[in-house]
């Protein structure tokens, strides 16, 4: 499958990117609270720069932990669906959430995910790289393998761009040298604030985690897909 990713851009020589500068930005994401692991960058984007940005949620979550004292009434799908609305909103974001399975075997959603890019018609779409998926869940590797699918299918030709951030609690590091950097330091306070809403999912330990995460690892990675599909990367092993 990497192979066919690999295959489905046009090679070009590695060479330095900058930081992009979209007017219109799609983050296709597995999971309600996804863009936490972006939010300086989404933060920066649709928020300061006022890009039209849009957040596609292939599920609702339902099978995470429920971290809320009372319980998640009336049922954990309903409580991450309500907070992925509530960090849309935060970011000025389109929202579309999507119902498929959390953690299960998906059907084919190749022809969804051009249908559904057409119609927002993004500059730019950020994903995860589906080698690593940043944290190895296998929903965030299917949804960038199948977002890299649609790309060659569609009717013009956006940016795409790979989370190359990887995430072991709680160290930030880059999967590659191939990468822009973005210095989130005085954008740290997206991430707390994003995880904030989403109260099912993050604790105070989680939140006091991100709190003490050194300044130098207070960075998001991100990558061309074009070019870093050609560089090998640490995966998520057999």
């Amino acid at each position: 499958m990497v192979l066919l990713l690999f295959l489905a851009f046009r090679i070009r020589p590695m060479q330095p990117a900058a930081l992009p500068q979209p007017s219109s930005v799609l983050w296709i994401a597995a999971h309600p609270d996804d863009e936490s692991l972006v939010a300086p960058l989404l933060e920066l984007w649709c928020n300061e720069r006022l890009a039209r940005c849009t957040f596609l949620i292939a599920t609702r979550g339902e099978a995470g932990p429920c971290l809320l004292p009372e319980g998640c009434r009336p049922d954990l799908a309903t409580v991450r669906s309500g907070e992925a609305r509530a960090a849309a909103a935060y970011f000025h974001a389109a929202l579309l959430q999507w119902t498929l399975q959390d953690g299960g075997d998906w059907p084919p959603i190749t022809n969804e995910l051009v249908a559904a890019i057409e119609s927002v018609h993004p500059d730019l779409i950020l994903t995860f790289d589906p080698r690593h998926g940043t944290t190895c869940h296998p929903d965030h590797r299917a949804i960038c393998a199948s977002t890299l699918e649609a790309i060659p299918l569609l009717t013009y030709k956006p940016q795409v761009w790979l989370l190359e951030t990887r995430f072991e609690p709680f160290i930030f590091s880059s999967a590659t040298g191939l990468t822009v950097r973005f210095d989130a330091q005085s954008r740290w306070y997206a991430v707390l604030d994003d995880m904030r809403l989403h109260p099912s999912q993050f604790d105070q330990t989680w939140t006091a985690g991100v709190e003490g995460v050194p300044p130098i690892q207070r960075a998001v990675y991100i990558s061309p897909a074009e070019m870093v599909m050609q560089r090998t990367v640490r995966d998520c092993g057999p």
